[in-house]
């Protein structure tokens, strides 16, 4: 996500700047980070929904090996989930899905936002962003894990 996502993000506004579109913006009075930024921060925050699906389908996909590749029936299936469920830990994933998806929104709009220069350098400001995105996801699991689980 960060890499597909926040690159997209990055390139367009930052070409948008290249080719003056948000100097016209603010030339008409309006507020141009806000329009280009605030609805792609929207658009993020309804990621969590995509993980709620792709929780629902992970569990379905291992029913469905489990019970008609004959490892086990459908009961032990369940006993299991039960067994082994930890309520916390959906909220967790949620928790975490919507900082990151904060993060994937607001570090690449930040690069295109305020990058200088022409075609080249929207090249490298998606580059610039996939990189300092990365590093802030890897140090936020880490400190979200240590606060949240530990």
């Amino acid at each position: 996500m960060a890499g597909k996502v926040g690159s997209y993000i990055t390139s367009s506004i930052g070409t948008m700047r290249v080719t003056e579109q948000i100097d016209a913006l603010e030339v008409m009075g309006v507020n141009s980070l806000n329009y280009l930024v605030f609805p792609k921060i929207i658009a993020m925050l309804f990621y969590p929904f995509a993980i709620a699906i792709s929780m629902y389908v992970g569990i379905f996909g291992g029913w469905l090996a489990g019970v008609f590749g004959g490892f086990l029936t459908s009961t032990d299936f369940v006993t299991g989930l039960q067994t082994d469920f930890i309520p916390f830990h959906i909220a967790y994933a949620f928790i975490k899905t919507l900082i990151f998806a904060f993060i994937i929104a607001t570090i690449p709009s930040f690069h295109g936002y305020y990058m200088k220069g022409g075609a080249l350098e929207v090249g490298k400001a998606s580059t610039t962003s996939f990189v300092w995105t990365s590093v802030v996801i890897i140090i936020l699991n880490y400190l979200l894990t240590q606060l949240l689980l530990g």
